[in-house]
């Protein structure tokens, strides 16, 4: 059973590893990747209030939803061998990825579901800087890597785990949170302000 929580773990990180490497770095040095209909997506996002319309249309008839669903469904595929050796594991992948798909269509059609549910999402695609926030679903390896950066745009999380809990097991889960992971909160507090800043002046920084 622990393979299933584990398996969202490693969801999670591919989903951070993915987002920052494969739809902003590698398709902003080479144009001519089929993955560079992301940063369409971004520029749809940022001028619509985060609504992007292409969420609701056929994947047939939409390069960016046909590149994001024939991507997931590789990943599906690449994950089954896994299957027969760690049955668990393999359930967390299927469930991160399907998961991934429908929290991510829902909130581009939905901005306040968004600003609510998934905030960290909201601030990648409305902050000064879109070069941050890479977890869709939940903002796990954003606070491990320390790449989570808040604003006031949205309802910011109150525990890394973005999950509800009694308010004194979230206070031991931030105070456990940082104790882990000191560098990454210090890097968030400093991006967080810098965005702040950034803000107040009208400064963007470039998609990369």
């Amino acid at each position: 059973m622990l393979g299933f929580p584990l398996g969202l773990l490693a969801a999670n990180g591919f989903e951070w590893y993915a987002h920052k490497v494969w739809l902003h770095e590698f398709p902003m040095k080479h144009r001519n990747s089929p993955f560079f209909t992301h940063i369409a997506h971004h520029k749809r996002a940022r001028l619509n209030g985060f609504h992007d319309e292409g969420y609701a249309e056929s994947m047939f008839k939409n390069a960016e939803i046909y590149n994001e669903k024939t991507a997931l469904i590789a990943l599906t595929v690449a994950a089954t061998p896994l299957l027969p050796v760690a049955p668990f594991f393999t359930a967390g992948l299927y469930y991160g990825i399907w998961n991934y798909w429908k929290t991510h269509a829902k909130s581009h059609l939905d901005p306040e579901y968004a600003k609510k549910r998934i905030p960290w999402h909201y601030d990648h695609h409305m902050t000064s800087n879109q070069n941050a926030n890479w977890c869709v679903t939940k903002p796990w390896f954003d606070y491990i890597m320390g790449t989570r950066v808040m604003t006031d745009a949205s309802v910011t999380e109150t525990n890394p785990l973005a999950i509800d809990m009694p308010q004194w097991l979230e206070k031991r889960v931030n105070r456990v949170a940082r104790r882990v992971f000191p560098k990454a909160f210090a890097q968030i507090e400093q991006n967080t302000q810098q965005d702040i800043q950034n803000t107040k002046k009208g400064i963007e920084v470039a998609l990369a």
